[in-house]
């Protein structure tokens, strides 16, 4: 049966930062100089002659090879249904076992339509990566007189726990369903997949999963809580006069001016300035607000405390600290709403990932 090793190729390697390569190319005791090319074909070299000995220092790196930087998505039956059997259905349903043979597609013969090729035990038995591969586009190339197209493939690994119910798929949140669908049909059964919602069971709460991971929100994208659709343009001009008015108070310490602009705008809003906070009309006519700090907590910087009860989140970015080799490193992850899906934009390791699924998709009411 192959092992993690047997299903990683000179691609996975390739998508690696530098800093990474280097570090693996340490571990090997391979030269660590030249370009992230020079270092991810040094390390594909080793991997093909060492991949299957027990002793080999490479194996200490598989948990970083089918990692890195990628967006995470998470899938379970319909109605919870369990997924024990699925292997062996994947099997069945398959023209070859994947987990003893490697069906390499050609590149010019894939489609959109995710194939399977590859499969891999994980830790435990009912644990276990699929590899599909798929179309991605395509990449133009002009030469001296004519413009050819050159397919561009990627690969995908899904991830499976029989006993926690759960499929994850790595790759871009796009493609995350197709992967999926793809996976239903091999197993032959009318079966439906159930993305899992990620910022939903947290009240749609970017802070809150940055809670469960004891982190710190750094970033959020958000939408005005309240729409008002009878505001017109002079609504408006009032909002940035009061605003200028508050400005020239500190300024200037003049409060007649302050008082003047404020009961003109009473009578401008009417019923809204007294049934609406002031800062939800402020954000009227948003489409989307960002917000981001470089030091701490979103949370504890006075805008966002301010603004925060009139927004809904949308996304947003996540720092926090995880143990690797004993020491804390750092790590960054986006949270969609719409994508429903985590993104790791610092290269994240299996027990890194595996940290994220169980504090926020495992045990989403806990």
């Amino acid at each position: 049966m192959h092992e993690i090793g047997d299903i990683v190729f000179l691609n996975d390697i390739s998508k690696l930062p530098k800093e990474t390569l280097q570090d693996i190319c340490t571990d090997l005791t391979i030269d660590t100089s030249g370009t992230s090319a020079d270092l991810a074909n040094r390390v594909w070299e080793y991997v093909q002659k060492n991949r299957r000995k027990q002793d080999s220092p490479i194996k200490a790196s598989f948990n970083k090879l089918l990692a890195g930087k990628t967006s995470v998505s998470w899938f379970e039956l319909e109605n919870e249904t369990s997924l024990v059997g699925l292997k062996d259905k994947i099997i069945k349903g398959s023209k070859f076992n994947p987990f003893t043979e490697i069906k390499l597609p050609q590149t010019h013969e894939l489609t959109t339509e995710p194939v399977l090729f590859a499969a891999a035990n994980g830790e435990k038995e009912n644990q276990y990566f699929l590899r599909y591969a798929y179309r991605n586009g395509v990449r133009r190339h002009t030469d001296f007189t004519e413009v050819n197209f050159v397919p561009r493939s990627d690969v995908a690994t899904v991830y499976i726990d029989e006993e926690s119910g759960l499929i994850e798929v790595r790759t871009d949140s796009k493609n995350s369903q197709k992967v999926a669908s793809s996976l239903a049909k091999l197993v032959q059964q009318q079966i439906t997949l159930e993305q899992k919602k990620v910022l939903a069971p947290f009240g749609n709460k970017v802070g809150l999963i940055a809670d469960r991971l004891k982190g710190e929100m750094i970033d959020t994208t958000s939408t005005p809580e309240l729409i008002f659709d009878d505001l017109e343009e002079e609504h408006t001009k009032s909002i940035i006069e009061i605003l200028n008015a508050l400005n020239t108070f500190f300024d200037e310490d003049d409060e007649t001016e302050l008082v003047n602009r404020l009961r003109q705008a009473s009578d401008i809003f009417g019923e809204h300035l007294l049934t609406v906070p002031f800062t939800a009309l402020i954000l009227c006519g948003m489409e989307k607000v960002g917000m981001r700090t470089t030091v701490g907590d979103l949370r504890n910087q006075p805008l966002y405390v301010n603004l925060a009860p009139h927004l809904q989140n949308q996304g947003g970015f996540i720092k926090f600290d995880f143990p690797i080799s004993g020491v804390e490193r750092s790590f960054t992850i986006r949270v969609g709403k719409t994508t429903n899906s985590v993104s790791f934009t610092t290269p994240a390791t299996e027990e890194v990932i595996k940290f994220v699924r169980e504090r926020i998709i495992l045990n989403q009411t806990s």
